[in-house]
């Protein structure tokens, strides 16, 4: 009868020991490691762009969740793939955060496992820029790395538009067209001559704000594109230490001569968008632009 026993409780102890090894081989094999996640994208997104999935090694039905993230609400997952896509896009602008960064659990039915996520949002040219010198105010619409930029503050409150010892002969050849300002600028000071800070496309062309030394006098259809983002172009130049474009002066020259004349050339009002003549030898203020 004890050598019965004695074989019983050896087999108890078989069976108790056999059972545990299998609960933590199992629990061994529910083991969770989850990768941290780290991706580049650019600002300004949309609402529900996919960023990437949480990569994670493990066995059992997985569970994902957010356990924080910076700024709140910027990301949302989803709890059964680990795919991270955005839930406020107004967040991904790189003028206010550079980076985004979250928390994310990972559990199964016996583990969690954690992993870092850092979103690294890659600067885009918009409208309303401070960059290359001055106020983003145009985009080339084919390539966003192309534009046109205005300095944030006038060259001159009030400035002739021709050399006052410069020739006689009006200058030819300037275009009302955007795009044309620095051609025209070109055209006024060959004809001009020096000394170039004495008349407006000189002043605009010595300007060298941001380190740049190609600013011009923008022509008519420039001007018009700057007016068009009058609001924007004030705030942010007054919000990097600049003067806004003044809406109570008459008129700020442009580079474009008046076609028809010989004389008088194109002034253009930010308060209401208009143009009108004027003689060179009036003084008018100056405010340059270039092209990135």
């Amino acid at each position: 009868m004890k050598s019965n026993l004695k074989f019983i409780n050896v087999l108890a102890l078989v069976l108790t020991l056999t059972i545990i090894g299998c609960s933590n081989d199992d629990q061994d094999n529910n083991n969770i490691t989850a990768q941290d996640l780290i991706v580049s994208i650019d600002e300004n997104p949309t609402n529900n762009q996919s960023i990437g999935s949480i990569q994670v090694s493990g066995n059992g039905t997985l569970s994902y969740s957010i356990i924080s993230q910076f700024p709140s609400g910027a990301l949302n997952i989803n709890s059964s793939t680990g795919e991270l896509s955005v839930a406020d896009a107004a967040l991904f602008d790189y003028e206010e955060y550079q980076t985004i960064s979250a928390v994310i659990s990972v559990n199964n039915t016996t583990n969690t496992g954690t992993s870092s996520v850092t979103i690294n949002l890659v600067n885009v040219n918009e409208i309303g820029d401070f960059n290359f010198g001055g106020v983003i105010f145009w985009i080339d619409p084919s390539d966003e790395n192309h534009g046109m930029v205005c300095a944030i503050s006038d060259q001159n409150s009030g400035i002739r538009w021709d050399n006052p010892m410069g020739p006689s002969a009006a200058v030819s050849g300037t275009s009302v067209n955007f795009g044309t300002g620095s051609n025209n600028t070109d055209l006024i000071i060959a004809n001009e001559g020096a000394v170039e800070t004495s008349y407006a496309a000189g002043v605009a062309r010595a300007y060298t704000g941001g380190g740049f030394n190609d600013w011009f006098l923008p022509s008519w259809g420039e001007m018009t594109e700057m007016y068009n983002n009058l609001a924007i172009i004030n705030s942010t130049s007054g919000a990097n230490g600049g003067v806004s474009i003044s809406t109570t002066v008459d008129y700020y020259w442009s580079s474009t001569r008046q076609p028809g004349t010989t004389e008088s050339v194109y002034l253009f009002s930010f308060s209401n968008g208009l143009v009108n003549g004027a003689l060179p030898i009036n003084s008018r203020p100056v405010r340059a632009i270039r092209a990135f």
